[in-house]
């Protein structure tokens, strides 16, 4: 009861108070490029693949700060517009269930300047659950609902009920693959395309990942009229159990732009502080001769672990 009580202060402090929904990954995944959804423990789970919360027992309650802005808005815009994107996401996510069945709550607030005077809000809720079947593959699903006001609106379409499928399997201890089916109820708008997510993670050794991404959009992005495939990658390394250091890049296929990323922990035995920063270094031409801005997208976040109930499950 307690863990359900904690849980509902977080949020609802948060519900009061990005980028697009779908961009958002996480704090420790933006560091490491936007890659994780074949190690996706944690908050990544219902963000990135629910089926990645049953690879590592944890019990953590996540709330996180986002700011997303482009560096050199377009000519048009009148001098004093800024083009930015900010979020406020809070999550709970509990894989230490004797009954191996890991669940997860999570609530994000969007607000945007789209510059001109436009401005955008939203609000997504989901819940997840992931159930491995032995210690080599497990299967996860999110539901989330989307309330969508102002200019993210698109052709009146304000958002609704969608839901993402995962699943990973670890062939061997080192190794760990996912799939990801996004948003399989076409909700027609650019905060929840459709889309097909798959990664590969290496893991050598407890302290080290190396991961390998990619999230084919299967309908255009409402905002650009783009789709196609991304490419993210990243590292995260801990050192002596108390600092974790991360980086990576990829490439957007819905800006056309190529980016870098780095990130850091500070980790203690009852929470961590995460920051991560992604930089767009390669720009793509809107039309002949107009290039899109660049982007800065800073994270920040604070995770508090949760001491839980390891008691085994009563005998049938």
């Amino acid at each position: 009861m307690r863990h359900l009580l904690l849980a509902i202060v977080v949020t609802a402090a948060f519900a009061s108070s990005a980028r697009a929904f779908e961009d958002f990954s996480g704090t420790r995944s933006l560091g490491m490029g936007g890659a994780s959804r074949a190690w996706a423990i944690g908050d990544e789970g219902p963000l990135l693949n629910p089926s990645g919360m049953s690879l590592a027992k944890a019990y953590d309650v996540e709330a996180a700060y986002g700011y997303a802005s482009a560096a050199n808005a377009p000519a048009s815009l009148p001098a004093t517009s800024r083009l930015s994107d900010s979020f406020l996401h809070a999550s709970i996510v509990d894989s230490t269930s004797s009954y191996n069945l890991a669940g997860g709550l999570y609530y994000t607030y969007h607000t945007a300047d789209r510059g001109g005077g436009l401005v955008a809000s939203g609000h997504e809720a989901g819940g997840a659950l992931s159930l491995p079947f032995s210690e080599f593959f497990s299967l996860g699903a999110t539901i989330k609902y989307f309330k969508l006001e102002d200019d993210d609106v698109v052709t009146g379409h304000g958002g609704g009920l969608t839901f993402d499928v995962g699943a990973t399997v670890r062939p061997t201890s080192i190794v760990s693959l996912a799939v990801i089916g996004t948003n399989l109820r076409d909700l027609g708008n650019s905060q929840a395309t459709q889309g097909i997510g798959y990664g590969v993670a290496l893991i050598p050794a407890p302290s080290l990942v190396i991961a390998l991404d990619g999230l084919t959009r299967l309908t255009p992005d409402n905002q650009t009229g783009r789709k196609g495939t991304s490419i993210m990658g990243g590292a995260d390394l801990t050192i002596a159990a108390r600092f974790g250091v991360r980086a990576g890049g990829g490439y957007d296929a819905v800006t056309g732009n190529g980016y870098a990323t780095l990130g850091f922990s500070a980790i203690s035995e009852l929470g961590a502080f995460d920051a991560g920063l992604r930089q767009d270094l390669l720009r793509s031409e809107v039309t002949p001769g107009v290039e899109r801005p660049r982007e800065t997208v800073v994270g920040l976040s604070l995770r508090l672990f949760v001491p839980a109930d390891q008691t085994p499950p009563p005998p049938p």
